[in-house]
């Protein structure tokens, strides 16, 4: 993936910034090694990026290691989103189907598809919830209409609201657990 002008720019102020933070000194090294660290972190995540870094959970680690951790946090949450995305319209999909390939109903095939408690979709092997919680407030902030309409269309569209979507949720359950721990 190459970088705009603009990206590189704002990739190299994020990068000294980071040094800046940590009060490490100008090295090309260390400024490349940094950058080579950070380098899966997209440019509208830096100010989560920062606030994760600045949340004081690692003292004991060095600078490079604290900016390693937080790095690989961001990796590993996406690659989850991902799954998560695929998992939802996978789900939705054959739901769907299976709504759309119903005969003898007297609803509308999307009239059925609203119906459904989404927090009640069971596996029929082994009778556990296919869905978790962070799934539920992802369907309910797109709506099942949303959902019923764009599951057959455009994949790739599809996958990048939800996972813009459970991006949003995740967020807001962070902060609603720091504003726990700032109350306690």
């Amino acid at each position: 993936m190459s970088l705009t002008q603009h990206d590189a720019a704002i990739k190299t102020q994020f990068v000294t910034s980071l040094m800046n933070y940590f009060k490490i000194e100008e090295d090309i090294n260390l400024r490349a090694h940094i950058d080579d660290i950070t380098q899966s972190i997209n440019r509208s995540e830096y100010r989560e990026f920062f606030r994760r870094l600045s949340a004081g959970t690692m003292s004991f680690k060095n600078p490079f290691e604290k900016i390693s951790l937080v790095a690989q946090s961001f990796s590993q949450t996406q690659k989850t989103e991902d799954e998560n995305a695929k998992n939802l319209y996978n789900l939705m999909y054959e739901l769907r189907k299976n709504i759309v390939l119903a005969k003898d109903a007297k609803e509308s095939a999307q009239e059925r598809f609203e119906a459904i408690y989404i927090s009640k979709i069971k596996d029929k092997n082994t009778g556990e919830f296919l869905l978790k919680a962070e799934d539920i407030d992802v369907i309910r902030n797109l709506g099942k209409r949303w959902i019923f309409e764009n599951v057959a269309g455009d994949k790739s569209y599809f996958l990048n609201v939800v996972n813009a979507e459970y991006e949003r949720v995740r967020s807001l359950h962070v902060n609603h657990q720091l504003s726990h721990k700032k109350e306690s």
